[in-house]
């Protein structure tokens, strides 16, 4: 796998990682083959988070849709108090409050990577940073396969910077969802995360870096 390669299958993981924690459709899931496709994935670059991608399609065949939808509602949603909050900021700051500066500080990620959506949910949202990555990933390379490394290296440092700094809140947030879920679907997302998340951080923090 070259380089082009390997920076898109980790891109594209994160973007299936990220509909997964977005509201749960049984039925769409299998038909598109999320948990396969992602399994196929990850077998290069988190054997660990591979397995777990396999058993989130062996529970998803046996989970009932009302079931995962209230699971899903009870972890990330409400309208009581969540079992696992899907906001960096209640993690990255000591007051565990929504929308802190560390919100602001995502945002501003997203503006500097010539991002201006609007968003339903706030910019810390697990799935947002997810996609956010995705979108890095996806532009490193296509740098790559360009031949343009300059441009690739600037990626890959924001990608390194925006993970390390904005993404350190995800190891517990995984914790949280596994000790607190009802389902073992969202039990195996969670340990796809967090191993995903593990292998991730080694190429950030320099173990793998362009040739």
């Amino acid at each position: 796998m070259n380089n082009s390669e390997e920076v898109l299958h980790r891109g594209n993981c994160f973007k299936l990682l990220a509909a997964c924690f977005c509201e749960p459709d049984n039925e769409m899931f299998l038909e598109e083959q999320l948990c396969d496709n992602l399994a196929l994935l990850l077998q290069s670059l988190s054997p660990a988070a591979a397995a777990q991608a396999e058993a989130m399609k062996s529970w998803l065949q046996i989970t009932e849709q009302e079931r995962l939808r209230l699971d899903h509602a009870a972890l990330f949603v409400g309208p009581f108090e969540l079992i696992a909050v899907p906001y960096g900021s209640v993690y990255l700051e000591n007051n565990r409050r929504v929308m802190g500066d560390s919100t602001l500080s995502t945002q501003r990620f997203y503006q500097d990577a010539g991002l201006l959506v609007e968003m339903k949910e706030p910019p810390d949202h697990i799935a947002i940073e997810l996609e956010f990555m995705y979108f890095l990933c996806a532009k490193e390379a296509e740098a790559l396969s360009q031949g343009a490394l300059d441009e690739a290296m600037r990626l890959q440092g924001l990608q390194a910077e925006f993970f390390l700094k904005m993404m350190a809140w995800l190891p517990q947030f995984c914790e949280l969802v596994r000790a607190g879920a009802d389902t073992e679907f969202y039990r195996a997302a969670a340990g796809c995360l967090d191993n995903f998340y593990a292998s991730c951080r080694l190429v950030y923090t320099g173990n793998d870096t362009i040739n």
